[in-house]
């Protein structure tokens, strides 16, 4: 078994992990860097060629953002007889995402920002025409030797975290996931039956505790009615795909139930046309939403206007230079670290005024205009597309996070109980933070873009003593209690014998010491001097 990272390692962008098991070559995601242009914004793709000539047999999507799907047409042009799985709905937003990113790219060329677009739209087509979509929670066999189940990851509508079984091992690969329920998808259940020998695993909070989701989604929604209390607009830049969707329904809630007054919400960029989408998606929304569209009457984003509820507008091209009136409103619009869409044709304008607001809710990547702007004073400038403003508006920043952090992570860890962890999409101060958490139970390789791991063969950085002992961490032993008027039994297997850690703590011992810690009863060899007094 060999894993190469061709993109998205010790980075959150062009996720592409190529895994090489069982005589077959597998791509894990195909993304682009979405804040680069050009060849910079793809994974390596010669370095693809270089390990495995024309022999791609398998492609497996985990969801359909781009860090993660944008590099799909340049890899059916390549490796056009290769079979693609994804689960609908990501099949179903990819065609989307991935037209959008045809439109912006033709932009740039026009504007003379890039010499040619990387691909065209007979290319996205084709994408299109060749993913085939799987149900979730069952496996199939994509192709001979290779099983392959979609576990719900959370994170966004259609994400799954992708399990792939082997006679040479087995391998869990996270993509993005979330453990927290959030309104428009329900969080990533433990996945304990599948326990991998491989286990590719996110990091983009791998150093970082969230809030609690309730408290920022009313920070938020209380923050918005203040600043349209006091007469201004607010820009919510959002991701498209996820974040936008939440927002507004984040908003529809606070105002039906009170806590915050009614406004006008408008929706611009490509939010507009993934909102449409969910439509055609709702089985795959959350019981409790589809309850409410069905008793409401009311479509999920662009309701009719009530008494009660605001009424949602989506925005065409035509219609922006209004949206700077006087009128108090929210503008929710891509793309969400203001490196293009209309977010950044409202944030010109808007940030120059101390009445509006600019609100951010997601990942900021390192060189993104969003991670700028968070760390600016008012009065500082900033340039947004080669146009330098001086920021007077107010900025914040609200964890709406789509991510695990690091207590779920680890927890994911716990339940999934890998032989090896590989560390991908996260900084690097992420990346080894979580290591730090990791490594005492399990040989974890924080890995590098074109570094190939070897994950079931020793690393030579660890010893003998380390790996005895993360082995022995890993052993989990079942029994059954027995229990009469005088004793108490507990029965095991005898292969718990062979075990290290049986063998340095109770072989000879014929007494057992035990002593409830919390709810775990901990059991330990006694001593001939150890005994209880007579």
């Amino acid at each position: 078994m060999q894993f190469t990272a061709l993109g998205g390692a010790a980075e959150v962008g062009a996720s592409c992990m190529l895994l090489q098991i069982a005589d077959k070559n597998i791509l894990l995601d195909a993304g682009i860097r979405v804040n680069r242009r050009g060849d910079e914004s793809l994974p390596d793709l010669n370095k693809l060629e270089e390990l495995i000539g024309d022999d791609l047999h398998l492609v497996l999507v985990s969801h359909a953002h781009l860090d993660h799907t944008g590099a799909l047409p340049l890899i059916l042009k390549r490796y056009p007889t290769v079979k693609v799985y994804c689960t609908l709905p990501t099949k179903r937003i990819l065609e989307i995402l991935l037209e959008d990113t045809v439109r912006i790219m033709e932009q740039e060329v026009e504007k003379e920002k890039s010499e040619a677009p990387l691909y065209n739209r007979e290319m996205v087509e084709r994408v299109i025409w060749v993913l085939q979509d799987m149900s979730f929670s069952q496996w199939f066999q994509p192709i001979e030797g290779v099983e392959v189940y979609f576990h719900p990851a959370g994170h966004v509508m259609g994400a799954a975290c992708i399990f792939i079984k082997t006679a040479e091992g087995t391998v869990a690969y996270s993509g993005d996931i979330a453990t927290v329920a959030q309104r428009t998808v329900s969080g990533m259940e433990s996945a304990d039956f599948f326990q991998p020998d491989l286990l590719i695993l996110e990091s983009t909070y791998g150093d970082g505790i969230h809030a609690n989701r309730k408290t920022e989604e009313q920070r938020l929604a209380q923050a918005i009615a203040q600043v349209i209390e006091r007469g201004g607009t607010v820009l919510v830049p959002s991701f498209a795909f996820g974040r936008a969707q939440e927002i507004i329904l984040i908003l529809k809630g606070s105002i039906l139930s009170g806590v915050i007054p009614k406004f006008p919400i408008f929706v611009d960029g490509m939010v507009r046309a993934i909102c449409d989408a969910y439509t055609d998606l709702v089985e795959y929304l959350p019981e409790k939403l589809r309850n409410w569209m069905k008793n409401s009457q009311q479509l999920l984003f662009w309701n009719r206007p009530q008494k009660n509820l605001p009424e949602v507008t989506k925005l065409v091209p035509t219609e922006r230079i209004t949206m700077f009136n006087p009128q108090p409103k929210c503008i929710i619009s891509s793309s969400g670290m203001l490196s293009g869409g209309p977010s950044v044709y409202y944030a010109r304008v808007l940030a120059t005024d101390p009445k509006n607001a600019i609100f951010l809710t997601g990942y900021q990547d390192e060189e993104s205009p969003g991670r700028k702007l968070m760390e600016l004073q008012t009065g500082d400038p900033l340039v947004l597309e080669d146009k330098e403003i001086t920021v007077e508006c107010e900025v914040n920043k609200y964890n709406l996070s789509a991510h695990a952090d690091q207590i779920q992570l680890c927890q994911q860890v716990s339940y999934m109980n890998p032989k090896t962890v590989i560390l991908v999409h996260g900084e690097w101060d992420a990346i080894q933070t979580l290591r730090r958490k990791l490594v005492l139970k399990h040989i974890v390789w924080p890995a590098q873009n074109g570094e190939t791991i070897e994950p079931t063969k020793q690393p030579e950085w660890i010893s003998n003593y380390t790996l005895q002992k993360i082995e022995a961490e890993q052993l989990t032993f079942y029994g059954t209690l027995e229990t009469d008027d005088e004793s108490i039994t507990f029965r095991f297997d005898k292969t718990l014998l062979s075990s290290a850690q049986w063998k340095q703590f109770f072989e000879g011992y014929t007494e057992v010491k035990a002593k409830f810690m919390g709810k775990w009863l901990h059991v330990r060899g006694l001593g001939p001097d150890e005994g209880p007094d007579e």
